[in-house]
């Protein structure tokens, strides 16, 4: 049987410091030595690091010809890596400068034109493999990236606006956060569990067509309201507003919403003039997709019922809508809106 050869105490507290110090293989190599020398036989050290016999036999053979230096790692053989430190900043200060800065009619780096740009204009020839490596090293990953809507530069004064009128409210006034969604037949495409491979496909209609929603959640209570049209105009909007009128008869409504035109148009004003219970707080502009929270409800709503699922006819979609909210309680439009 192989065994490692006798240690001396000094030798031996050596070991074991460098064990504690040393990190991966070069400790594995170390507590090799250090249980051979315990008695350990070359298979169940083998079987302790979950390796070949082999591998532990050189190891300590290693050791017994070189010592404590044989157990580190030797210089490997084969070309050095081209993306050493140095350049992978060359490659991030490139990769974070926009195609067009640099002259170019393409909208985003790939792989293969940012490997060329590297090449033509900074001097630094690379692989394509390799500029993908260090860009993963970098932490930077292909991903789809998203729309983001412009920012209102009045938006806090706005919000402040909003509030005041809310603050000096009678106490019978009611809050209502108004919005609108269209929701088609053509399915809602969302995340979902499918075989690696085999992505799941969602038939489409011959022909699409949609409905209107108009939604209003009461924002002390969670009661809910809408109504379904089939069109989004000023007409319909009126409509859901003599709708909420009637729900709450007598009581002064406060409605926040945002700024889409059928909120502004004349013909609304004109309403508004006629009916001085009712006034419409406008979020900033832009706005509304992140403070109204009915469109937490919309999301909810088309994951229920719209998700990855085509309906026979535009009558059972609306069908769905109407069972989706019977079941729809204040507990829950609350917790939406938290």
């Amino acid at each position: 049987m192989v065994f490692v050869r006798p240690l001396g105490e000094a030798e031996r507290r050596e070991l074991k410091r460098l064990a504690r110090r040393e990190v991966g293989r070069v400790s594995e190599r170390i507590r090799m030595v250090l249980l051979s020398r315990r008695g350990y036989s070359v298979p169940r050290i083998a079987e302790i690091f979950e390796c070949d016999e082999a591998t532990v036999r050189g190891w300590l053979e290693r050791f017994a010809g070189e010592g404590v230096a044989g157990l580190c790692d030797r210089p490997r053989a084969g070309r050095p890596r081209k993306a050493d430190a140095a350049a992978r900043e060359v490659i991030r200060q490139q990769v974070e400068t926009s195609p067009a800065e640099a002259g170019y009619l393409f909208g985003c780096w790939t792989v293969a034109t940012l490997a060329a740009h590297l090449a033509a204009a900074v001097g630094l020839r690379v692989s394509q493999a390799t500029v993908r490596r260090a860009l993963l090293a970098l932490g930077f990953r292909w991903r789809r990236p998203k729309h983001a809507l412009p920012q209102d530069p009045q938006a806090a004064s706005k919000m402040w606006a909003l509030c005041e009128p809310v603050l000096r409210a009678p106490h019978d006034a009611v809050v209502l956060c108004l919005d609108e969604c269209d929701l088609h037949l053509l399915p809602v495409l969302r995340a979902m569990w499918m075989r690696r491979g085999r992505q799941a496909r969602v038939p489409t209609p011959g022909t699409n067509r949609k409905r209107s929603i108009f939604g209003a959640l009461e924002w002390t209570t969670g009661r809910w309201a809408y109504a379904i049209f089939e069109r989004k105009r000023s007409v319909e909007f009126l409509a859901f507003l003599e709708q909420l009128v009637q729900a709450y008869p007598g009581r002064p409504l406060l409605v926040v919403l945002d700024n889409a035109s059928i909120h502004t148009a004349k013909v609304v004003q004109q309403w508004l003039a006629e009916h001085p219970q009712v006034e419409l707080l406008f979020l900033p502009t832009y706005s509304g997709h992140e403070q109204n929270p009915v469109e937490k409800v919309w999301w909810r709503l088309k994951g229920h019922v719209a998700a990855n699922r085509l309906h026979g006819s535009i009558d059972s979609l609306v069908a769905a809508v109407h069972e989706f909210f019977a079941s729809f309680t204040p507990a829950a439009a609350r917790q939406l809106a938290a």
